[in-house]
């Protein structure tokens, strides 16, 4: 059991995509039960969004803050995990497997606040384990109204894991990502 705790983002308004994307079908399960399922591995798990969806039987947790940025999920998890690690999981990724939370965990330096994956190239901020000793610095980039969570990496002792071209990071924000996916994930 990894002692962490990991959140799932449900996502903004989905206006590139038109939908939620978290009720999305791959192979007749949900992007959300998708990446639920792989984070069994985790102490806790919670959903993040701005509204608990009707029917939603998951563990939720509502935004704390009133922005449409991923610093808002990442910020609601800081505040609301009783562990020091959070694993921060977008529905952007769907593709997600337990075994890069494992490695993630794995690669975590003595003095990191950060394990970050990067692959083909990019850095995947929503992909991520993070500790609760970063809360200040992000509460201080967020009153300046800096969301961005690649720059305040910049102000964090990050480490940073390579995993090559691996399509289990396709970022899926529109719906041709949506049928990419699906013709990936049917071969």
């Amino acid at each position: 059991m990894i002692p962490a705790t990991a959140f799932v983002l449900m996502g903004g308004k989905s206006e590139r995509f038109g939908s939620p994307k978290w009720e999305m079908d791959i192979n007749g399960k949900t992007v959300l039960d998708r990446i639920w399922d792989s984070c069994t591995k985790f102490e806790n798990r919670f959903v993040i969004g701005k509204n608990k969806p009707s029917g939603l039987s998951k563990p939720f947790i509502q935004d704390e803050l009133k922005i449409n940025a991923p610093i808002n999920g990442l910020y609601t998890a800081l505040k609301n995990s009783t562990t020091d690690w959070v694993f921060l999981i977008s529905c952007d990724l769907p593709l997600v497997e337990s075994d890069i939370f494992l490695k993630l965990w794995e690669s975590r330096l003595e003095k990191c606040e950060t394990v970050i994956p990067v692959s083909d190239g990019k850095i995947q901020v929503t992909c991520g384990i993070y500790h609760k000793r970063i809360l200040p610095k992000m509460e201080c980039e967020i009153q300046k109204e800096n969301y961005s969570l690649i720059k305040l990496l910049e102000k964090l002792k990050t480490q940073f894991v390579k995993f090559g071209n691996d399509n289990r990071f396709w970022n899926m924000n529109t719906e041709k990502d949506y049928e990419e996916i699906l013709n990936l994930v049917s071969k």
